[in-house]
């Protein structure tokens, strides 16, 4: 007996996806195209042998579990087969792949494809429109991955929440899927990881200390909330918070009250592997729900995640961490204790290449209480001196912040006019080389030279227009320095909080003269003040 004219044994395939701009028609539900399949099956009296389901999966990939499973099972199938489906889409909506399984390796391993809506069924040989409609079905897919993707961005743009679910610490309101409503249950823990940050902190021993305290992962948190967790197989430690966690949450600008969009983009439609998008790229819409952490202590915290931790081999705490550096070459100094002296910080350049630097050296105690002298030196005369030491801060605020933003100003002033120039010069080249004056060759190298000179001065002039508007905040925050620093009025030993909220850097100088004549310049920039403080060793 022929295969045709055997029983024919079939496995019925159905799958559904919203990327596919299909999900909300009932005719394409996952119960509708086994029904059909099923009746098709007992009208021509075929024998069904399993059924297979992918809900939720792209036509655009063939890496689907069920799909997978059910090529791998007819391939090892030592009779003839046939898989059936209501549509070839259902199968797949990439035109390469579905014509290799189709034609390649599904003839070499017996097995039959049938796709009733198509009128495609390969025991015969009338099959001569498969290819075009595989290739209109392909054209579809990449048509409605072009709107859903405008559909985000029209969204994103709006302000609106594009995810599948919320970002720790919140939860999507039930009333309107786009917007944000704090979640009372973990939004605490999202202001704790923060403070925890602020005190000094590394994102793993954060992560340490949520282990510890059993808070569930954001994973697990969802999955508890939807009723899932205890079933799931996925969650062997649903308290295993690692670093990487920590980081994402405190890097998210979402805990600000702003929606960022377009993070990451998959790589074309066909391939659904997510990329990051750059940076200056993301769409971030302000002010679009309520904020869980401020703006200040968000800041602060950037700046110290920013730093690289090394591995501290003093056995003692670094509360500096991040704030003291050298002045001469700019890098954050080291913290050591060479051969089990004394603790005390050291110019990293320097540690690496004595040629290159000074030592800049100075003992850990010697500088905390240089700083903590002067702090309390700030809180006395606060308090002696009143209004009059007020508005002296401000004045001296102003003045010092008056003369770098005018600095700042003048290299501004410069570099756009060498940017204008530039330009100048490359067009009058360009008009030189279409004149026959100078070859295409010269023109490329001399216009590759500018325009590396221009991209330079491009992100001199960017930087520039940072320092200028944060010079200004910190002029037009006299007040906000001397509020922070009450805080302190009546303690006696320094701590990091002191230090992340009232100190921006520390530079150490290298010293002069020894013995008894030795002197150490410690120059203290103060948050919101642009006067420096100054210590001596």
């Amino acid at each position: 007996m022929t295969k045709q004219q055997a029983r024919l044994r079939v496995r019925l395939y159905a799958r559904l996806s919203k990327d596919d701009g299909d999900a909300d028609k009932e005719s394409n539900s996952i119960t509708n195209q086994l029904q059909m399949l099923r009746y098709y099956s007992k009208e021509k009296g075929f024998e069904i042998i399993d059924e297979y389901v992918d809900d939720g999966y792209s036509g655009t990939t063939f890496n689907r579990p069920d799909l997978n499973r059910m090529i791998e099972d007819a391939m090892e199938d030592i009779q003839p087969s046939g898989i059936m489906v209501k549509d070839m889409s259902r199968f797949g909506r990439n035109n390469a792949m579905f014509m290799y399984y189709v034609e390649e390796i599904f003839p070499n391993n017996d097995i039959l494809f049938i796709a009733l809506n198509d009128d495609v069924d390969t025991r015969y040989e009338d099959n001569e429109m498969m290819p075009f409609k595989s290739i209109m079905n392909e054209y579809y897919a990449r048509d409605t991955s072009k709107k859903i993707r405008s559909v985000k961005k029209t969204t994103a743009l709006s302000g609106g929440f594009c995810g599948s679910f919320a970002p720790y610490g919140y939860r999507v309101d039930p009333n309107n899927k786009r917007k944000l409503l704090i979640d009372p249950e973990t939004a605490p823990i999202v202001k704790r990881i923060f403070e925890m940050s602020k005190q000094g902190n590394s994102v793993h021993q954060i992560a340490r200390t949520l282990c510890e305290e059993k808070i569930l992962i954001p994973r697990a948190y969802r999955a508890m909330k939807n009723g899932t967790l205890e079933t799931s197989t996925g969650f062997r430690f649903p308290t295993d918070w690692v670093g990487k966690n920590v980081k994402m949450i405190l890097e998210n600008q979402v805990y600000l009250g702003h929606m960022v969009s377009h993070k990451t983009q998959t790589k074309s439609f066909k391939n659904r592997k997510l990329v990051a998008v750059p940076k200056e790229d993301w769409i971030v819409v302000k002010n679009t729900h309520e904020a869980i952490i401020d703006e200040e202590t968000f800041e602060l915290v950037q700046k110290f995640i920013s730093v690289k931790k090394r591995p501290n081999k003093t056995g003692r705490p670094n509360m500096f961490v991040g704030l003291v550096k050298c002045p001469d070459c700019g890098r954050n100094m080291a913290f050591s204790n060479p051969n089990g002296r004394e603790p005390r910080f050291r110019c990293r350049t320097y540690a690496r290449n004595s040629n290159l630097c000074t030592t800049h050296a100075i003992s850990y105690d010697a500088l905390v209480k240089i700083v903590m002298d002067d702090i309390q030196k700030h809180i006395k005369n606060m308090e002696t001196l009143g209004d009059q030491f007020i508005e002296e801060m401000r004045v001296l605020s102003e003045s010092g912040g008056g003369k770098k933003i005018k600095q700042f100003k003048q290299e501004l002033e410069l570099a756009e006019k060498r940017i204008a120039e530039i330009d100048s010069i490359i067009m009058k080249l360009f008009e030189q080389n279409v004149a026959g004056k100078i070859s295409d060759g010269r023109f490329e190298k001399m216009s590759v030279t500018y325009e590396n000179e221009q991209r330079e001065l491009e992100e001199r002039r960017k930087a520039l227009k940072e320092k200028i508007e944060a010079e200004d905040y910190k002029t037009k925050n006299t007040n906000k320095f001397l509020e922070t620093i009450r805080k302190y009025e009546n303690v006696t030993e320094l701590n990091r909080s002191m230090l992340v909220e009232l100190i921006d850097s520390i530079y150490v100088y290298q010293a002069k003269g020894t013995g008894k004549e030795r002197t150490q310049k410690v120059e203290i920039n103060y948050r919101f003040l642009c006067e420096s403080q100054c210590g001596i060793a």
